[in-house]
């Protein structure tokens, strides 16, 4: 018997074909088999219904198991973690430096505390959402500290007027670290939900499409609700100022409303899509099966789970027949023991490793640019002539909505492409549009000015580069990921790991680079568009070409 596989039986001897007896195991878990004794291709004993054929697993993997209503139900859990999200990254800076007056160094090295805070969290809330409890409980516990502490964060800390400044640094560290906290919990048992609440390929990408379009359903909320909020605006004053903290935090208490609402409707869907039958479903992907020579009826669906390989899975060592797809007959018995499947190593793969980076890049230049966008439309209103720029207060909220309608809009195409062309090729067209728009930023001259159309187009294309980006890593993560569902926590947190904490270290490098003066650098926030962004879309390609470079046996086998 290979490492790659252990026994699970209650000392239950195995017979060979030669009569001989072998005993293994010490566990109290035994588990029969009692479906034709048949092998792929062949035909069963009495008339039966045929054994698997190699068409059958592709077939199951392109068939969807869930209902449109269960895959929007399953989108609405992360709903309030995105609206959240989208206030956080767009307008944190801009409400810290903007309204409360902070300095450039301090606002930035609170976001980066932030994203550091999440980063350590993450691999902690991976390890305990794998270990204790349910993916949905901890969700409800994620979504209730997220509902304490995100209108805090937007809201003026009590008796700053009155005590010394280091109350208000203290105050928000302490705030934004609970939320920080629980903003993971929502988003990884999210995301390991996918593995659980699938049964097939074409079920993995179907919610982690429909996951990203409401994802951006609900950062187009946000900006219709910062838009409505700024317009009620009775000055004509083209800056955010002290005056408009009390907005943001109107914008934060409607937005936690419509948040906590689309989680009940969430814990609703899980309950109505069978939530826990599919999760334990999908933990037997770690089980592989044995055959046995009593006739039984067989589900299908489950049969072409558990009858599937990875990573090349064979057993040997035993007297009885070892089969390709890992599974252990007994020459004469009329049960088989159970084999199963240890937990894999994801570290040793080179894999883990180039799909955190594809995913970090993706997030990376869709991050940068949601912060510094409305910075830098903010930055425009400063130049010499603001009306000849176009700048205005409303470009706050609309030039990002329209990012938000292209990266939507991205997705539903790629929820029908995905179908025909790789997540790789896609990943790489996605890259192609993300350097071409900061390519254009950056050759444009600092005195250019931008018309309101102009700004629509840029914001089209950094929505859609970050959507078809963001939307393939995630797809080839899930790939990677397959059968092994309970290390689904574990991988998506190593993943996100590097990703928020790459993120905060350099937001904090660029607010410390910014200059003191606003005057003695008129364009900075112009040039982290142009060129924070594009690295970031640059390097995904590097690492896209390294992941087209590895060799195929450290690839996951899939069903083809």
């Amino acid at each position: 018997m290979t490492e790659n596989s252990t026994l699970v039986s209650k000392k239950k001897p195995i017979q060979n074909g030669t009569g001989a007896n072998h005993s293994y195991g010490a566990t109290d878990e035994i588990v029969t088999d009692t479906t034709p004794n048949t092998t792929i291709g062949e035909d069963p004993p009495n008339g039966g219904p045929p054994g698997p054929t190699p068409e059958h697993p592709p077939q199951m993997e392109r068939r969807s198991t869930l209902r449109i209503v269960e895959k929007i139900g399953f989108g609405l859990g992360h709903v309030y973690n995105d609206l959240c999200a989208g206030v956080w990254f767009s307008y944190t800076l801009l409400f810290m430096q903007g309204a409360l007056g902070m300095p450039a160094a301090e606002a930035g090295a609170l976001v980066m505390l932030g994203q550091v805070g999440d980063a350590i969290a993450t691999p902690i809330v991976g390890f305990l959402t794998d270990k204790y409890g349910t993916k949905r409980q901890w969700h409800i516990a994620g979504t209730f500290i997220v509902f304490l502490t995100f209108p805090m964060i937007f809201s003026l800390c009590p008796w700053c007027e009155v005590a010394p400044h280091w109350w208000e640094i203290m105050y928000f560290i302490i705030v934004i670290l609970l939320f920080q906290f629980g903003w993971p919990i929502v988003q990884i048992t999210h995301l390991a939900m996918i593995p659980e609440l699938s049964r097939s390929q074409k079920d993995r990408s179907d919610l982690t499409a429909v996951r990203y379009s409401v994802s951006i359903i609900s950062n187009v909320v946000v900006y219709i609700v910062t838009w409505a909020v700024l317009r009620s605006r009775t000055t004509a004053d083209t800056q955010i100022g002290p005056g408009d903290a009390y907005r943001f935090r109107d914008i934060s208490l409607i937005l936690t409303l419509v948040g906590v609402s689309m989680s009940v409707l969430f814990n609703f869907s899980l309950t109505f899509s069978g939530y826990e039958h599919r999760r334990h479903t999908a933990l037997q992907h770690n089980v592989i099966k044995g055959e046995g020579k009593k006739n039984s009826e067989r589900d299908p669906e489950k049969q072409s789970l558990l009858d599937g390989t990875d990573d090349g899975t064979r057993v040997e060592g035993v007297a009885g027949t070892s089969t390709a797809n890992g599974t252990v007959r007994g020459g004469g018995g009329d049960e088989d023991v159970v084999l199963r499947r240890p937990k894999k190593n994801f570290f040793k793969s080179p894999l883990l490793y180039q799909n955190a980076l594809l995913y970090v890049f993706s997030r990376l230049f869709m991050t940068t640019s949601l912060v510094y966008m409305p910075l830098w439309l903010d930055e425009r209103s400063f130049q010499p002539d603001p009306v000849q720029n176009n700048a205005s207060v409303e470009h706050l909220a609309t030039v990002p909505l329209v990012s938000f309608l292209a990266s939507f809009i991205a997705s539903l195409v790629l929820k029908y492409t995905n179908k025909y062309v790789g997540n790789s090729l896609i990943y790489l067209v996605g890259s192609t549009i993300s350097v071409g728009v900061c390519t254009w930023i950056a050759l444009s001259t600092s005195a250019a000015t931008f018309s309101t159309f102009e700004l629509l187009v840029i914001a089209s294309l950094f929505g859609a580069g970050s959507s078809i980006t963001m939307i393939s890593s995630l797809c080839i993560t899930a790939d990677m990921i397959g059968k092994h569902a309970d290390q689904g926590g574990f991988i998506y947190s190593a993943v996100t790991f590097t990703d928020k904490l790459i993120t905060g270290i350099v937001v904090v490098i660029i607010e410390s680079m910014k200059c003191t003066n606003r005057s003695d650098c008129p364009d900075y926030y112009r040039s982290v568009l142009a060129y924070a962004c594009g690295t970031a879309a640059g390097l995904g390609c590097v690492t896209l070409a390294t992941l087209a470079c590895t060799t195929p046996r450290n690839r996951p086998q899939q069903r083809r």
